[in-house]
């Protein structure tokens, strides 16, 4: 009797573990996001610009109009190393919208933080992602940042 109910409790824990490790649509879809954060922090442009998908429209913190060109996308982020080597960026909070299992809109703030004459500064700011999943896997199709107000 004592090894059937070892046994069970080691089946149920084992099938919760089972359940808690298991990523579904919208963490996958996240994953993207913390790829886009991880790349920004190296400052490696290139590596960003592999996350867009053709076409995708991108509005960078500091532009003023919008882009679909990657040759854009990748001059942004050049000159945002240019400008600031160190910079990294944190996401502080956000939130989800599944608009199917394949395109989700990841929306919040975050802010940007860099070192300079070793002074750090904190630029508050919002984002929003829309990402889907096609051939290549999961692509940005959408960005947006902009300083917080």
């Amino acid at each position: 009797m004592a090894r059937l109910v070892v046994g069970l409790i080691g089946f149920i824990i084992g099938g919760f573990a089972a359940v808690s490790v298991q990523a579904g649509p919208r963490e996958d879809a996240f994953a993207l996001v913390e790829s886009f954060k991880k790349s920004y922090d190296a400052r490696d442009p290139a590596a960003i610009v592999k996350l867009f998908s053709p076409g995708a429209v991108f509005l960078g913190t500091s532009m003023q109009a919008p882009t679909t060109k990657p040759e854009d996308i990748l001059d942004y982020f050049k000159a945002s190393v240019a400008r600031s080597p160190t910079a990294t960026v944190d996401i502080e909070t956000y939130e989800t919208v599944e608009i199917s299992p394949a395109v989700f809109v990841f929306s919040g703030q975050n802010a940007f933080r860099a070192t300079q004459d070793g002074k750090t500064t904190s630029t508050p700011a919002r984002f929003t992602f829309v990402v889907v999943k096609g051939a290549e896997g999961w692509r940005i199709a959408h960005f947006h940042s902009s300083r917080r107000p």
